[in-house]
Formats: structure tokens, sequence, C-alpha cells
């Protein structure tokens, strides 16, 4: 017990106003408030998981623009893609469509 109250003498003789405006200012700044290091945090891991949804965007956009000018150039790939997603038919012909 003596020795726990001679820490305690020692902490309380070596601190001072300064000391103690400076922790006020530690915890306030990093835990407490708007801008805290949790809320950084949290806005990082925010951040990077839209940079990476932005990539995925990217990549589909290009996948996208590839296969938009196939159609455009190529009336063979069009026709393909007409009759497969849209079961169209050319005149005279049936379609038969087989569910699994």
């Amino acid at each position: 017990m003596k020795r726990i109250l001679k820490i305690l003498q020692y902490v309380r003789s070596k601190l001072n106003k300064y000391w103690i405006a400076f922790g006020l200012f530690v915890v306030f700044t990093f835990f407490l408030g708007d801008s805290t290091i949790y809320n950084r945090i949290l806005y990082d891991r925010q951040i990077n998981q839209l940079e990476k949804e932005i990539e995925v965007c990217k990549k589909q956009k290009e996948e996208n623009q590839q296969k938009l000018n196939a159609l455009r150039s190529d009336n063979e790939s069009l026709e393909r893609l007409a009759r497969e997603q849209y079961q169209m038919v050319k005149p005279n012909e049936e379609l038969f469509i087989i569910k699994e």
C-alpha cells in the first residue's frame, strides 16, 4: 500500500497544468469529437471499399464497350445476341425453349 501511495505522490508531483491540458487535448482529439481516430479508420476503410467498386465498374464498362463495338460492327454477333437473349426468330422458323 505504501508503494502505491509513493507512486501516486510521484505522479502528482510531476503533473502540472500544462501536462493536464496536453492530456485533455490528446484525449479530446483522438477519442472525442467529430474527427476521432476511430472515425478516421472507418472513413479509410470506406474509401478503400469504394475505390475497389470503382475499379470493378471500370472493368465492366470496358467489357460492355467492347461488346457494343462488336455488335455495331458485326451483324452475325448482333443476330446471335437477338436469338439467344431475346428469343427472336426468322419468319417461318420455330423456337424450342428447353428449361433445365
